[in-house]
């Protein structure tokens, strides 16, 4: 996106207000009352609470309103970073590796099933599709975007929204690392992607291997990690904690931005290093997290609205491919699991990990948004945010049938 002349200080003055009202939705938004409201209403799961504030940016970002315009998104592009660190931050600080020595023998190859079976499946038909629809006068084999766009798609449709144990009461607490170990396979497949897939050119700063871009991704993550750590323990409250998290990840998101990484990946990499060192920093974090995660993440969704370029009617064609073709690949993974690990979960244990898209996926495409600008990025958005409100209806019927059917069970308990 390119910065365009500033269009006068009464956008400017009408923006700050608009900005001012968006941070007290999202504030109001994050209320434990409104949480507890939107579970009493069955909504409580990720894109049906967030989508009125994906509708808002769609609005605001309409010509005739000229709030959320493509220079001012350009403008604030660093706040979009921080909105992907942040979701990587708090993913990677969910995961405790403590947990893992209490999980169930198979559980490596569920996890391995559940996200490569999707992967490959997703990028063959996307594959195909983007290559079919792609423009072969500029097609570049040493670098083919449909390929990149394809692998994407395959990242993104490989994992879970964490959610999604909700929809099975307090049989989902059993699921949740599941999940989480999910969200590190999609992380993992986002950091190739951004090492391997790097703009070229002499503007774009340091040449060095892919392989090298892969390492320095977690050695930068880790770094930010220890720093954070070390500032942390001398915090004397949750103010000051607050403040320095929040500056933590703007860190780690700004310079990963700047090096053209993925800023979701670095900031991964630095939750899990606090996450799994000991220390009374985690309980501060934790809490500051359950206070703001929500609210800055709706702030996100308004972004992603402004930035959607719903349009094009190749992205919703390339809608049903990336469903069905995750979805197949989620069913032939639970029938592999079922037949090759002792989990021996029911069918309906397994249900909801076949379909709700959640957060992660979405600032996948985000974060390949910004850093490749060009190409077919943008009918990917339209594809991953249909597909979760597709799958996450689908998860809501399945929840409400189970729900009849078992009466006993409390939809929307938190895993």
């Amino acid at each position: 996106m390119d910065v365009q002349a500033p269009q006068g200080p009464e956008v400017a003055i009408r923006l700050i207000l608009v900005l001012v009202a968006l941070l007290g939705l999202a504030y109001l938004g994050g209320l434990p009352a409104v949480q507890r409201l939107e579970r009493r209403l069955r909504i409580a799961q990720l894109v049906t609470a967030g989508f009125p504030f994906v509708a808002l940016g769609i609005v605001l970002g309409l010509p005739s309103v000229g709030i959320l315009t493509e220079s001012v998104l350009s403008t604030l592009s660093p706040l979009l970073g921080f909105g992907l660190g942040w979701i990587g931050f708090s993913a990677g600080f969910r995961l405790d590796v403590r947990e893992l020595d209490d999980l169930p023998k198979g559980t490596a190859r569920a996890v391995g099933f559940a996200t490569a079976l999707p992967f490959v499946l997703v990028v063959a038909s996307v594959g195909l599709f983007l290559l079919v629809t792609s423009d072969w006068s500029r097609l570049d084999l040493s670098n083919p975007d449909f390929l990149r766009g394809a692998l994407l798609l395959g990242t993104a449709g490989a994992t879970t929204a964490p959610q999604a144990a909700r929809l099975l009461g307090e049989a989902g607490r059993e699921q949740r690392m599941l999940l989480r170990l999910e969200e590190l396979a999609g992380m993992v497949g986002m950091a190739f992607i951004a090492a391997f897939f790097r703009p070229r050119g002499e503007s774009i700063g340091w040449q060095l291997p892919d392989t090298a871009w892969l390492f320095l991704t977690v050695g930068l993550g880790g770094v930010l990690g220890v720093l954070a750590c070390v500032v942390l323990q001398r915090a004397t409250g949750p103010a000051e904690s607050v403040l320095l998290l929040l500056g933590t990840v703007a860190f780690g998101a700004g310079f990963g931005s700047r090096l053209y990484l993925a800023p979701m990946v670095v900031c991964f990499v630095a939750g899990v290093f606090l996450s799994n060192v000991p220390g009374e920093h985690r309980r501060r974090l934790r809490e500051a997290l359950e206070r703001l995660e929500r609210p800055i993440y709706l702030l996100f969704l308004v972004a992603v609205g402004a930035m959607w370029n719903f349009g094009d009617w190749r992205g919703w064609a390339l809608l049903p491919f990336f469903v069905v073709a995750r979805l197949c690949g989620k069913w032939l993974a639970e029938k592999l699991i079922r037949k090759t690990t002792d989990l021996a979960p029911d069918g309906d244990h397994w249900m909801a990990r076949r379909a709700p898209v959640g957060q992660l996926s979405i600032a996948i495409v985000v974060s390949a948004l910004l850093l490749f600008p060009n190409g077919e990025i943008p009918i990917l958005e339209t594809a991953v945010i249909g597909g979760a409100v597709v799958t996450e209806l689908l998860a809501q019927v399945f929840a409400r049938n189970r729900t009849r059917a078992r009466p006993s069970l409390a939809l929307g308990v938190e895993p």
